[in-house]
């Protein structure tokens, strides 16, 4: 699921609906990496998983989400860099292990 622009052709947040692989689920491992690279970018980076956020900067808070194995998260990323900054993000999330890639 992706979004980028409103109706109106406003730009909006980008919203990216992935399902943890690893079998450790999210853990401090993949959320350091994650924040790390979120980083990196000046857009806002939002991380859900169900009714509750965490700002995706944070490693404490993306741990708080307390995502399983098989969990569904929507990353949520908002600002002038979110198209080039989506993809990456995503693709930490998704990875079936915290050590697949680099940074």
């Amino acid at each position: 699921m992706t979004h980028g622009r409103s109706a109106n052709g406003s730009a909006g947040p980008i919203r990216r609906t992935i399902r943890v692989t690893n079998p450790l689920g999210l853990h401090f491992r993949v959320a350091d990496r994650f924040s790390r690279a979120a980083k990196a970018y000046a857009a806002d980076v939002t991380v859900y998983h169900g009714d509750t956020r965490a700002d995706g900067k944070s490693p404490m808070e993306l741990l708080l989400l307390v995502a399983l194995p098989g969990s569904e998260l929507v990353l949520e990323v908002e600002g002038d860099d979110a198209d080039r900054a989506v993809d990456p993000l995503a693709d930490i999330l998704a990875a079936p292990g915290g050590e697949d890639y680099s940074i």
